[in-house]
């Protein structure tokens, strides 16, 4: 069970060993703390330090985000898993398993770019043909992509970033190009970008907004599955070394980014479900207003439940998640020969 306390004035606190949540004073929300997985805090909330206490002692993974789809922060329990693995998630960083982790990562990237794009495409080929056809064109220039990842190789992962982040790069921009096509033009979308000049932080409209924000949830839920399956979330391989930087779950994080957050956004705009007006721009940036972000949270929220098909059972996205982490922890340890980034085609 997940719990997103969004909005503000809500209080968390603790009463008969049940996590409450309370608004003016008034139970909005009981839950039992065993059964609670994640706590989502995003808005100006309160929490007593009883709560905080009880979760800790439950293993529930608190986070913190911020109204520009910011993980600020987040209260966690203690590692979990054997020193070996990490000791050999730090060995990997210097041999070949960081570039096969690496290109895995980018390409299960790609083939769900490449997956989105031929959705939209099969949706508008009666409606809006010439649209249909630029997505197909989008998708060309992925495959192109992947040709070109699958012949880098290294020795190990420094040698070879920099090629991987362009290959990734060009793509990528094929990728929002494609998507550019389907958005109205009245939500002001003209690619991945943020306030600086080749980044994506403080968007500048609300799709951009909108994807910030529910790959913060997406950034949350696999920190708590590396964590779960023992590795280092600072050490990655794909991401490199940063202070603050959860790397190896920003890495897990690319082979999910479409099935949860771009397909959410897409589907929210396409039915007008969240509309242009539901932002304001505040000190150069766009900010999704309350209700935004409950559509959306509730979205992303709800598709990281949802079932899928994965190595012949029907597991939710959320499982997927841990499963993958727990997958990289078993090809570092020498377990398994080899790892296999997760993507699905529709």
């Amino acid at each position: 069970m997940r719990l997103v306390i969004e909005g503000f004035g809500k209080f968390i606190g603790k009463e008969n060993e049940l996590i409450v949540v309370k608004e003016k004073g008034k139970v909005v929300k009981r839950a039992k703390p065993d059964e609670l997985r994640q706590v989502v805090i995003a808005g100006k909330t309160s929490i007593s330090s009883d709560a905080i206490n009880l979760m800790l002692k439950n293993a529930v993974d608190v986070v913190f985000i911020d109204r520009y789809g910011e993980v600020i922060g987040r209260l966690m329990h203690p590692f979990v898993g054997t020193v070996k693995t990490r000791r050999e998630q730090y060995l990997a960083y210097n041999d070949e398993r960081s570039v096969t982790l690496a290109k895995e990562f980018v390409l299960a990237k790609l083939k769900n770019q490449i997956s989105v794009l031929i959705n939209l495409a099969k949706a508008r080929k009666d409606s809006r043909p010439k649209v249909a056809e630029k997505l197909m064109s989008a998708k060309d220039e992925i495959k192109s992509s992947i040709t070109k990842l699958k012949d880098v190789s290294g020795d190990k992962i420094d040698d070879v970033r920099e090629e991987i982040f362009g290959i990734e790069g060009n793509a990528s921009q094929a990728y929002w190009n494609g998507l550019s096509l389907v958005f109205p033009p009245e939500y002001g979308f003209k690619g991945r970008r943020g306030l600086e000049p080749g980044q994506t932080r403080y968007a500048q409209d609300i799709v951009n907004a909108m994807l910030n924000y529910g790959y913060a949830i997406l950034h949350s839920e696999c920190i708590r599955a590396v964590e779960l399956a023992g590795l280092d979330p600072y050490a990655g391989f794909l991401h490199a070394d940063r202070s603050g930087r959860t790397s190896i779950a920003l890495d897990l994080m690319e082979e999910f980014r479409q099935q949860i957050v771009d397909r959410a956004v897409v589907k929210l705009i396409s039915y007008r479900q969240v509309k242009a007006t539901e932002c304001k721009m505040k000190n150069f940036v766009c900010i999704l207003n309350d209700s935004a972000r409950r559509t959306l949270l509730g979205e992303v929220l709800k598709r990281l439940e949802t079932k899928t098909q994965y190595m012949g059972k029907n597991l939710s996205y959320s499982l997927i998640i841990l499963q993958q982490a727990r997958r990289i922890v078993s090809f570092l340890r020498n377990e398994k020969k080899y790892y296999s980034g997760f993507w699905q085609g529709w």
